[in-house]
């Protein structure tokens, strides 16, 4: 590939002991400046060590966390990635490199063709060539999801479904906004490969991690699971895919799907993905999840919308097995979508087009279940076994119980005051409707007791401050009406303070 390249090195004299990469990426055949392009500082074995992305000029600015020589390396997606030659960088030194650099395409149809199964990523061309664009863009969503740069408008919402896919009650939904906010974050890749992606917990509660973008990028997660090219047909027609399956000696519970590009431009478009090895035998092929993917013309790369499908189950003895076991008895689907992101300057870099369903799982769906034979009428079932809170930038919290929101939760939380906590973690005590709803008027106003004193109504949660909660408990009306007594038919939240 070639380079037309000019170095110019300039000595700080601030005292600051920075050593940094300015210039100015352009195209070699327009001579135009390329805008949204991403680039890369690299050391001497190759590792990454600062990423940029270009201004509307082209131009960028690189620290290096140390002196050193390093490479700068720039993938544009759907073209080949290129390396500038070694750049000494020097404490306390800025220096401007400028390249032009020749577009040369990759055609993936021509590259991609279904290939054998490869548990090096990079051992078999068609997989190395699709690993190659999906890191790119994996990394550039990764960097974006980490950067202040840009304000977030994100609609979440909670689902529960029955057996057959049916919704059983009103979806909750509920707004956030707020600079570098991220749909969901992972355990770290490490945790994930120790313990599986579902884990059950000691009260018995399972919780379910979705794979972010680090961690698909992870070498422990490149370690334990093998790949295959695979092209789109149907409603991936179009497309190519680079599919995973957890490696043969895995035991744990994990995560099979496929990465989908498009085959024109090369983007990454979606994941979708599925839960394999369940604990206890549960055996529910509809558990999973999709994220899809864009690219914003600033050229930045988002999560636009997601969600995930968690099976709600029971155990049950059955006429055939010996010991009891679980069954699906519902499904719990959370995800969401952004409405609108701006930049620190309020310049809009995208918006919804206003469709109003929300994402619905796209995620390969098995034969209808065939009908259960006659039975007596069921107890209700017991509480969901595992349910799934968004996660801002924080921690991945999992829900235990719906009328419980504890301390454990919502750590690290933005919200100031107990209403904040409400509105974010429980926005169904605010927004559910029925003989529980705290907004059916008929039923009374919703009370708050602090330590086991009576505050008033809900207006009031937000005399108490949210660092001052170590748990909060709803009650509905007759639960209320029991603990209390009259006056609190339209339910209570109880507050316990540190």
């Amino acid at each position: 590939m070639r380079f037309l390249v000019g170095v110019l090195t300039i000595a700080l004299t601030n005292g600051l002991e920075a050593q940094t990469v300015r210039g100015q990426v352009t195209d070699s055949v327009s001579r135009t400046p390329l805008a949204g392009a991403f680039l890369t500082l690299v050391d001497s074995i190759g590792s990454e060590r600062a990423r940029a992305i270009t201004d509307a000029a082209g131009q960028f600015t690189l620290t290096a966390p140390e002196p050193g020589t390093y490479r700068l390396r720039s993938k544009r997606i759907g073209f080949r990635p290129y390396f500038s030659p070694a750049l000494a960088l020097h404490s306390g030194e800025t220096m401007w490199y400028s390249a032009a650099i020749d577009p040369i395409p990759i055609a993936l149809r021509e590259v991609v063709v279904a290939g054998e199964r490869q548990c090096d990523v990079e051992a078999g061309a068609s997989v190395a060539a699709l690993w190659e664009e999906v890191r790119e863009a994996l990394a550039a969503v990764a960097w974006t999801s980490r950067s202040p740069a840009y304000w977030y408008q994100i609609s979440h919402f909670d689902r529960e479904l029955d057996a057959r896919g049916k919704r059983r009650i009103r979806d909750s939904t509920w707004i956030e906004t707020g600079f570098q906010q991220i749909p969901f974050r992972s355990a770290p890749a490490s945790d994930l490969v120790a313990r599986g992606y579902v884990v059950v917990e000691d009260d018995g509660t399972w919780t379910y991690q979705a794979p972010d973008a680090d961690v698909l990028l992870s070498d422990p997660f490149l370690r334990t699971h093998c790949f295959e090219t695979k092209a789109g047909h149907g409603e991936t027609a179009g497309f190519v895919g680079l599919a995973f399956t957890p490696a043969r000696d895995r035991s744990l519970p994990d995560v099979a799907g496929t990465l989908w590009l498009d085959q024109q431009t090369s983007e990454l478009r979606h994941l979708e993905f599925n839960y394999t090895r369940l604990p206890q035998q549960l055996n529910e092929a509809r558990a999973g999840g999709r994220v899809e993917f864009m690219r914003v013309p600033t050229g930045a790369w988002i999560v636009r919308d997601w969600v995930i499908r968690m099976p709600l189950a029971r155990i049950t003895r059955t006429p055939v097995a010996q010991d009891p076991v679980p069954i699906v008895v519902g499904f719990l689907e959370h995800g969401g979508s952004a409405l609108e992101i701006k930049t620190q300057r309020g310049t809009v870099v995208y918006r919804a087009d206003g469709r109003a369903d929300t994402l619905a799982l796209a995620a390969a769906q098995p034969a209808p279940l065939a009908p259960a034979p006659p039975a007596a009428p069921a107890p209700p079932p017991p509480p969901p076994v595992v349910t799934l809170v968004p996660d801002t930038g924080r921690r991945h919290a999992m829900v235990r119980d719906h009328n419980v929101l504890t301390a454990e939760e919502f750590q690290g939380t933005t919200a100031t005051d107990a209403l904040g906590l409400v509105q974010h973690y429980r926005p169904n005590w605010l927004h559910y409707r029925g003989p529980v709803s705290i907004l059916n008027t008929a039923a009374g106003i919703l009370q708050v007791y602090v330590d086991g004193s009576h505050l008033g109504d809900w207006n009031r949660l937000h005399e108490i401050s949210a660092r001052d909660v170590q748990e909060m408990r709803f009650y509905s009306g007759p639960d209320a009406t029991m603990r209390h007594g009259v006056g609190n038919a339209g339910g209570a939240i109880e507050i316990q303070t540190r």
